[in-house]
């Protein structure tokens, strides 16, 4: 992500938040971005000779949320609410767009994707057992939130452009 005007506060008219076009550019990016990644889990899940694939679907999944997320955080809060304070060069981490974004603790979208950021974790750092079976509910729930969220928060039905058996 590049703008020049980064830190600058944003402005706002008639309470929708006005962006630069290098903000809009990114935001845009941002969008297309997590489309490409949720595209990718789908796929990848969905290749049984790949033995990696419940791991790369996990990166490509919280890849997909985290870039939407900071998205929607941008058209909600403004471009420089996705940085940490005080580090113009630090983005968000999911985690923390989750917290941002989802503010109940308890919410069930939000579960599903913290266990998923755990399988991601986990995956990063160790291997994790092959039990597609296990993870399979998971990854279906998480398709199907993703969906409904990038709806939601920017009009976008990106499940529309995948097949049917793929979602399955």
């Amino acid at each position: 992500i590049h703008c020049a005007d980064r830190g600058r506060p944003a402005q706002q008219s008639r309470g929708k938040i006005r962006m630069t076009e290098d903000e809009t550019r990114d935001y845009q990016r941002l969008l297309n971005k997590a489309q490409e990644a949720f595209v990718l889990a789908i796929e990848l899940f969905n290749r049984p000779t790949i033995r990696y694939r419940v791991e790369g679907c996990a990166f490509f999944l919280c890849n997909a949320w985290e870039l939407m997320l900071k998205a929607y955080i941008i058209k909600r809060d403004g471009y420089s609410a996705i940085f940490y304070p005080g580090k113009s060069q630090r983005t968000l981490s999911l985690e923390d767009c989750l917290k941002k974004v989802m503010t109940n603790e308890h919410d069930p979208v939000r579960k599903n994707i913290e266990s998923i950021c755990e399988l991601r974790n986990t995956s990063t750092h160790f291997v994790v057992p092959e039990y597609e079976i296990t993870y399979a509910p998971l990854f279906q729930a998480d398709i199907v939130n993703f969906d409904n969220r990038m709806r939601t928060y920017h009009g976008i039905e990106v499940c529309d452009s995948i097949p049917d058996n793929y979602l399955t």
